[in-house]
């Protein structure tokens, strides 16, 4: 943090190396002293930094929650490996019988010690008499830091120790020694020079008393608080925004005037012909509409024009037929993650049924629509007509010899890929499934279709009880592979929509 600037400045290089002289040579028991802000915390780093290997530190940061018991604690799980004790016992029945026979060189540094309970420093000074009356004491010191009214009132209260307690302020930084400190960091944290004039400089090193946590606290003040920024137009959004909606909901009441008066003009009209109803009918209307029917042929046309006026159209009646049952098909979807779920597979039934039979088209079929219309409608063809239909049919059924394709000529066959061939594919490997069906018929149009003879591996294997015939291309090392093979093949092929199918997967299949 600040420890590398503060060791450069000569008061505090002088301090640490004092610190260092007393631990190595004198093992006292020394308090800190300083007002907050003074940099004690960040002394006390550079003095860890600073201390030698041979030197074992059991480092503990002051809080005021921290009770006494958490405070054994926490001190003494750091002075050995697998530490047992009380944490209700003094810190001195603890600490040496972990010891017992062992000679270490330790630097207990406690930080922040004026927030932790009383008795702390009465056993801390304990500990240090009980080690003067060892035979080969321990290599201790002490490092105590806390406000400079709290180091002065402990240090007079501790008695009857040879060597007496010691007590290092850390002073406030010189006038010199503050300006390089307060440009030093600002030169760190990146700070314009824009934001720092003179008067700024003075102000925040008048204002800091030499304490260099406070000359932060100015600079981290001015980075976030006081930097520049720059001001951006404002735009009128909101204005557009409602000009855009005024104009906007007055087009549209625009739009629906038409509406209104067209609405206006024809509620008249519609209420002079609801108030014009005709009169009841008494009688049967298909009774009345034959007598009409029989008066029309004999009398006059005035009269056929007056009984038309009154007869009535007969009401449209359903058929009493029953419409045929729907249709329903079954299909088979599997799903997969490498394209399966959207092919389709339908059985040949239903194939050889749409082949073979001719009355299926896009319509409905011809035995629906007798059903629906009634055979008897449709008049039968007689006399010359039955002749000239009967003659069309055989003129239809039979072409000439001109008019006749010729035959196309055969595939040619597709062998199996021998399963030995397959069988050697690393199992990892992928290849793609180019197509597959129920009969070899339809893999030999769709290889010589495609040109990829010689090119692919056919395999048979089973699906749903019957031989199905599958048709893969290629070897790749990873699914990645082969599916940048995929975007890579013909349209025509892309159209039968091609997926990646692992080595592990086709050999389990020639197994079936």
């Amino acid at each position: 943090m600040t420890n590398n600037k503060l060791l450069k400045l000569p008061s505090q290089r002088q301090l640490v190396d004092r610190l260092l002289h007393l631990i190595e040579f004198n093992h006292p028991f020394i308090f800190l002293s300083g007002k907050p802000g003074s940099g004690r915390g960040t002394l006390c780093e550079s003095l860890l930094a600073q201390l030698p290997e041979t030197v074992r530190v059991v480092s503990l940061i002051g809080s005021p929650a921290m009770k006494m018991a958490d405070v054994r604690q926490l001190l003494l799980q750091q002075v050995v490996a697998r530490p047992l004790f009380n944490a209700q016992d003094a810190l001195a029945d603890s600490f040496f019988r972990m010891l017992e026979g062992k000679s270490s060189t330790l630097l207990l540094m406690i930080e922040r010690a004026d927030s932790l309970p009383a008795e702390l420093v009465g056993e801390l000074w304990a500990l240090c008499r009980h080690n003067d009356t060892l035979a080969s004491p321990h290599k201790l010191a002490i490092l105590l830091s806390g406000s400079d009214v709290w180091c002065r009132d402990q240090k007079s209260a501790l008695k009857g120790r040879a060597m007496p307690a010691l007590e290092l302020e850390v002073a406030p930084l010189s006038a010199p020694e503050q300006r390089i400190f307060l440009y030093e960091k600002a030169k760190e944290l990146k700070i314009p020079a824009a934001l720092l004039p003179k008067p700024k400089v003075e102000e925040i090193l008048k204002g800091a008393g030499g304490h260099p946590s406070a000359i932060m606290q100015s600079l981290e003040d001015v980075m976030t608080d006081r930097r520049p920024k720059k001001r951006q137009a404002e735009l009128p959004v909101k204005k557009i925004a409602t000009v855009l909606a005024l104009a906007a909901a007055g087009l549209l009441a625009l739009s629906y005037l038409p509406l209104f008066e067209e609405a206006g003009k024809e509620q008249p009209q519609t209420s002079t012909q609801g108030m014009a109803l005709p009169d009841p009918v008494a009688t049967d209307p298909l009774s009345v509409g034959a007598a009409s029917g029989a008066q029309g042929s004999q009398a006059s046309s005035g009269t056929d024009a007056s009984v038309s006026g009154n007869q009535v159209a007969r009401d449209w009646q359903p058929d009493a037929k029953t419409l045929p049952k729907k249709v329903e098909s079954e299909t088979v979807t599997t799903e997969s993650s490498n394209y399966e779920g959207r092919r389709v597979v339908i059985s040949d039934e239903v194939v050889e049924k749409l082949m073979t039979q001719p009355n299926v088209s896009g319509a409905l079929p011809t035995a629906v629509v007798d059903e629906l219309v009634g055979g008897s409608s449709r008049a039968a063809p007689t006399g010359a007509a039955a002749q000239a239909q009967s003659t069309a049919s055989v003129a239809k059924t039979t072409p000439t010899p001109a008019a006749t394709a010729p035959a196309a000529a055969p595939a040619p066959k597709v062998a199996l890929t021998p399963v030995a061939t397959l069988n050697k594919k690393a199992r990892n490997h992928y290849s793609i499934q180019l197509m597959g069906a129920s009969n070899t018929q339809a893999v030999d149009s769709f290889v010589a279709e495609h040109g990829l003879a010689g090119k692919v591996w056919v395999y048979k294997t089973r699906f749903r009880g019957s031989p199905w015939y599958v048709v893969v291309q290629g070897d790749y090392a990873n699914s990645t592979q082969a599916k940048a093979a995929i975007r890579k093949l013909s349209p025509a092929l892309l159209k039968g929509q091609p997926w990646p199918k692992s080595f592990a997967q086709i050999q389990k299949e020639l197994k079936q």
